[in-house]
């Protein structure tokens, strides 16, 4: 089995996940962190036993790196993905991949022009459950889909925001709110389900936090199958519940809630999955871990990479999400429905 040399950049939260998740993957040598903070980068340097970089540029120095996973602030992915690729290294960045469309695009075009590939992770659509919903959709088990919502009602205390070191709730760091760094998953989900989107018309609030974006927001979104839907995100609520996708369609329906199906109507109930399928994906057990569904994602990047093929979800397939987010909140600057693309990646 051909093995991978990996760096991460970035050590915080997510930082630490990706350590936990790569030291475990067969096939998969960690080797580094780069992070500027010098009492973060060595602490999680000396727990997963690599080397620790006070800069990037140090880290893709080394010829034994063949990936780089980006962890940091969302506002940095771009010029960090550029450096990366155009250092010959492969690029795996958190969501959202960036905070402009321009952002976006600059990875893509580096990453091709460098021949090296990009992946966005949403480890969502690895659980198996809402890959068995997506099937049933393309199916037609549910008939013609007429409706398509996602909804996440999740809390998150002031102190979490100031914890950050200045980047959640930010335009420059984190590009946006609830929408953008929360409920981003939801809105992969729900596109990747329901096809491309056509037209959004959105508001957007910041009702009990003090930060620069939204902790409320809310669109009307129609599809270009003709169907409708709607998206609510918010890190206002008095408690987190688990996030919902709801189908309706003219011949059944089904919801998602969290990581499950909890509503399941189709015409005809039939299998869905192979067993290649059910090889990666997984259904997480209650009371697991969240992140553990990071390394089946992982897992299927580094296969993908052995086999000379397109690892998931590729930038331009991870565009798509930061294209809806950013057209609501152009929605809500203008007061008007926005077709997508929208004219501008800027806030």
């Amino acid at each position: 089995m051909e093995t991978f040399g990996v760096g991460i950049v970035g050590a915080g939260t997510i930082g630490k996940v990706h350590a936990a998740v790569l030291s475990r993957l067969e096939g998969v040598r960690l080797l580094a962190v780069a992070e500027p903070r010098e009492e973060v980068g060595r602490q999680l340097a000396e727990q997963a036993g690599i080397d620790w970089y006070p800069s990037m540029e140090e880290l893709l120095a080394r010829q034994d790196i063949d990936l780089v996973t980006l962890a940091t602030p969302s506002g940095m992915h771009p010029d960090q993905a550029v450096m990366a690729a155009r250092a010959g290294k492969h690029v795996v960045t958190e969501k959202p991949m960036a905070i402009t469309l321009e952002g976006a695009d600059r990875m893509i075009r580096a990453a091709r022009e460098a021949g090296v590939t990009l992946s966005v992770i949403f480890q969502n659509r690895f659980h198996r459950d809402v890959l068995k919903l997506k099937k049933a959709i393309d199916a037609g088990l549910f008939g013609q889909p007429v409706y398509g919502n996602a909804f996440l009602h999740w809390y998150r205390s002031q102190q979490y925001y100031e914890e950050s070191g200045g980047w959640r709730g930010t335009w420059k760091y984190d590009g946006g709110g609830a929408l953008m760094n929360q409920s981003i998953h939801y809105i992969d989900l729900l596109q990747w389900m329901m096809g491309d989107v056509e037209s959004v018309e959105g508001f957007t609030a910041t009702l009990a936090h003090r930060i620069e974006t939204e902790d409320v927001g809310s669109a009307a979104v129609r599809f270009r199958s003709g169907a409708l839907g709607t998206i609510q995100g918010t890190t206002a609520a008095y408690t987190s519940r688990p996030p919902r996708i709801e189908i309706v369609g003219t011949e059944g329906g089904a919801t998602l809630t969290g990581s499950s199906i909890t509503l399941w109507e189709p015409r005809e109930d039939r299998e869905l999955l192979t067993a290649e399928d059910l090889e990666r994906t997984r259904h997480p057990e209650e009371g697991e871990e969240w992140w553990l569904t990071h390394a089946v994602q992982f897992r299927e990047i580094f296969r993908c990479l052995r086999a000379g093929q397109t690892p998931p979800v590729s930038g331009e397939d991870a565009r798509k999400s930061l294209e809806i987010i950013l057209a609501i909140y152009q929605s809500q600057r203008t007061g008007c429905a926005v077709q997508l693309p929208p004219e501008t990646g800027e806030r």
